[in-house]
């Protein structure tokens, strides 16, 4: 199941490469990225963008969320599976002309109705002082695990 089918009531997902450079810019505003490991605060111009998500893409499914209006306004990073896992790393980020409309708590609806069954867990670590991101996974049953200075949230699809 690829994420590209993900679609929710406010949020399609697309391939990354079609998100313009404006797009992109502001989901690499330094607001948007505070919190996100360290190569995501590094991307200056449009090409290293393009470069880093190309790179991410080898390593895990990556898409654009788009808005009703076809607008980019958000990503999607979800880990491949390694060989005997059933754990999905997950990441996400939305500009910050999204926030406050409910999108990340819509999004990750939207996720485990996607894998509900499956025997995937979804797993995402969020850092201490991202307040608003555990309180989206915790209150969509995410199990939170204190790990250093981020806490690892898990949820289980069943199966």
């Amino acid at each position: 199941m690829s994420l590209l089918d993900l679609k929710t009531g406010r949020l399609r997902a697309a391939p990354w490469q079609d998100l313009t450079a404006a797009e992109l810019a502001g989901l690499f505003a330094p607001k948007v990225v505070q919190w996100l490991p360290d190569g995501f605060q590094a991307q200056g111009s449009d090409q290293s963008r393009r470069e880093f998500l190309a790179a991410v893409s080898q390593q895990a499914e990556v898409a654009a969320l788009c808005n009703a209006a076809g607008e980019g306004v958000g990503l999607i990073i979800l880990s491949f599976p390694e060989e005997g896992s059933s754990i999905r790393n997950l990441g996400y980020l939305f500009a910050e002309s999204a926030w406050g409309q409910g999108l990340a708590s819509e999004l990750i609806g939207g996720l485990q109705a996607h894998f509900r069954g499956s025997g995937v867990t979804l797993s995402g670590g969020v850092m201490q002082e991202n307040a608003a991101s555990a309180r989206v996974l915790q209150k969509s049953g995410f199990t939170p695990e204190p790990a250093g200075a981020e806490t690892v949230y898990s949820w289980f699809s069943g199966v």
